[in-house]
């Protein structure tokens, strides 16, 4: 098995380096509106920071109050040297996912956060994910508390760069976890690839697929005395939401990324200070299993021809000197991609099982009357979009269009539109009746009904 970056991971990073160089106006014009959004997106957050503590000279902790949780959560939040004295600065920010039965604190107290991220320059981010996987629970049908990624997400991103003197921009912007939140940190990226620019497993959970992975996940919110299952849901009849967040049945969401895939696998190394006494039975056991959904992720990259850095360490188990190499080597990347970081990919690709969602500046709502399934969107440029799903789905455009008259539509239900005041269009296409049925549940029948709908705009 290939270890290392190999030349092909190099290669693909400066390739894309090459093509940041030449990023579109609409690409840029495209940051500068999710810039704007995001300054939007704080004002109205129902998150409040309501205690912040200083509690080492480059840590400051967080209490926030949301309505995404019971009670209030926390946040470490490290600073880069030279964050107090250089004030004029703006940072780089990188989120770090801590794993199972870990807290925000992880970060510096079992990996040594403060001293690994010493020449680190960027603000580092810890929040608190319990045992949740990352993810807004199911609870039953139920909904609600606790709402991991809607916290994270709509909620935490925006207080930060409200709070803290961050570039704001999704170039600028990491997310990298262990074990647990491995598999957060690429749900994240697949999930919102809008959002980041890297993303990083470091012995990561990152395929539910496997037996043993998924009845991880199924125990994991008894660790926070919650229901098994309550995060997805039993996968016998709720197997859509499962591959819904799963980075593996996403991964082509995370094309236009820079990736990195690192595990140890599952052997004792006491070469990186694992004493053999120590890196004991269950944290091999644990490395092990994490090693097969690293394979996995990283061969359902290869296999879409997905550019990623795949590093297999070898010998190691599931410990902090195995993880501290990890993030050590994860941060090395990510100071290199904050100067040089990857370009947006155009045209790009995107599934989910969301009833509404958003990315790269398009809004996508599904018909009210369909059942869970995956909706995709495939080849989606300023020329227009391919849409595989069922029901009547809604579609507005970034403001592809300003100074426009009228865009003639084919494939769509409207055949010519209007552009409003900002130069989006606003339609709808016909995939066929709603599917009443959940995907991947006995006698569903997948939603296969594809229009491609194209954009012949009039002269200004």
């Amino acid at each position: 098995m290939r270890r290392g970056r190999g030349r092909q991971a190099d290669s693909a990073r400066r390739a894309r380096r090459v093509r940041g160089n030449r990023r579109s106006s609409y690409v840029c014009g495209l940051a500068a509106a999710l810039v704007l959004a995001s300054a939007a997106s704080a004002d109205a957050n129902p998150a409040r920071i309501t205690a912040k503590k200083r509690i080492a000279p480059r840590v400051v902790e967080l209490t926030i109050s949301t309505p995404a949780f019971t009670t209030p959560t926390h946040v470490d939040v490290d600073l880069p040297v030279g964050y107090d004295t250089d004030r004029e600065r703006r940072w780089p920010v990188a989120y770090f996912l801590a794993g199972t039965m870990n807290t925000y604190a992880s970060f510096n107290a079992v990996v040594h956060g403060v001293e690994l991220s010493k020449s680190f320059p960027a603000i580092i981010v810890s929040p608190n994910g319990d045992s949740g996987y990352w993810s807004d629970w199911y609870n039953g049908g139920a909904f609600g508390p606790p709402e991991y990624e809607t916290y994270v997400i709509e909620q935490l991103i925006p207080l930060i760069d409200h709070h803290f003197h961050t570039i704001p921009e999704r170039a600028q912007r990491a997310v990298a976890g262990v074990s647990m939140g491995g598999y957060g940190s690429m749900m994240f990226a697949a999930r919102h690839p809008d959002l980041f620019a890297d993303a990083a497993s470091i012995s990561g959970a990152v395929d539910s697929n496997p037996a043993p992975l998924a009845a991880a996940l199924s125990v994991s919110p008894t660790f926070q005395e919650g229901e098994v299952d309550a995060i997805y849901g039993p996968r016998a009849t709720q197997e859509i939401r499962w591959r819904g967040h799963n980075p593996t049945d996403l991964a082509n969401n995370l094309r236009g990324l820079d990736l990195q895939v690192r595990t140890a696998n599952g052997i004792p190394n006491p070469g990186i200070g694992e004493e053999l006494l120590s890196a004991d039975s269950v944290s091999c056991v644990i490395e092990g299993g994490v090693h097969l959904a690293s394979v996995d992720f990283h061969e359902k990259l290869t296999e879409l021809g997905i550019p990623h850095l795949w590093e297999d360490y070898g010998a190691g188990c599931h410990t902090p000197p195995n993880f501290e190499r990890e993030i050590a080597d994860t941060m090395t990347v990510f100071t290199e991609d904050f100067e040089h970081p990857p370009a947006p990919p155009s045209p790009f690709d995107y599934q989910s099982i969301e009833p509404g969602f958003d990315v790269w500046g398009w809004h996508i709502g599904t018909d009210p009357g369909r059942a869970v399934e995956e909706l995709q969107l495939q080849s989606v440029s300023t020329e227009g979009l391919t849409l595989v799903g069922s029901g009547t789905t809604s579609v507005i455009t970034p403001p592809l269009f300003p100074g426009v008259r009228l865009v003639e539509l084919h494939n769509a239900v409207q055949t010519t539109v209007r552009p409003d005041r900002k130069g989006r269009l606003h339609f709808t296409v016909d995939l066929g009746p709603a599917d009443t049925q959940q995907q991947d549940t006995p006698g569903a029948v997948p939603a296969e009904v594809r229009k491609s709908v194209t954009f012949t705009p009039s002269s200004p």
